[in-house]
C-alpha cells in the first residue's frame, strides 16, 4: 500500500472531527465508531486497553461534568501501510479547573474507504512534578 497523498488534510479533518464529538457529552458516545471493537488500542496515562468497549467504558468513566479541548497543533505523517499518524498538543480545560496542557497521539489506519484510531496515546504534559 502506497502512502496516503492527503494525510495532512485527513489528519487534521480527523482531529476536528474527533475533540467536537468528544467535547459534547450529546454526541461523546458515538466516539465508539471511530474505533475498532478488536482492533483498537488506548493508552491512557499509562492505563492500557483494548477494544471499543474497554475503551469507551474508560471515556465514560471521566468525572468531569464539561470539557473543551483547545488544539494548539498537529502534526501528521504518512505511514507505508496506508495509515496516518496524528501527533496533537493543546490545552484541556475540564469544569472549573485550570488548563492543563496535554498531548495525543493516534494511528489512523485505513478500512475501506474510511479509517478507525487503531492506536490513541493520550497524556497530561506535567511539568515540575516529583518522579514516582
Amino acid at each position: 500500500m502506497a502512502l496516503n497523498p492527503n494525510f495532512n488534510q485527513i489528519g487534521e479533518m480527523f482531529t476536528k472531527q474527533y475533540y467536537a464529538m468528544f467535547d459534547n457529552a450529546a454526541t461523546r458516545g458515538e466516539l465508539a465508531k471511530l474505533y475498532n471493537t478488536e482492533q483498537s488500542f488506548l493508552s491512557f496515562e499509562g492505563q492500557q486497553m483494548q477494544g471499543t468497549a474497554k475503551i469507551m467504558e474508560k471515556i465514560n468513566s471521566l468525572t468531569f461534568q464539561s470539557i473543551a479541548h483547545i488544539v494548539t497543533s498537529i502534526d501528521c505523517h504518512p505511514m507505508f501501510d496506508g495509515g496516518i499518524l496524528v501527533n496533537v498538543m493543546g490545552q484541556l480545560k475540564t469544569d472549573n479547573d485550570p488548563p492543563q496542557s496535554f498531548m495525543q497521539n493516534f494511528v489512523l489506519k485505513p478500512m475501506g474507504d474510511s479509517f478507525f484510531i487503531q492506536h490513541d496515546v493520550f497524556r497530561l504534559v506535567l511539568h515540575n512534578v516529583a518522579a514516582h
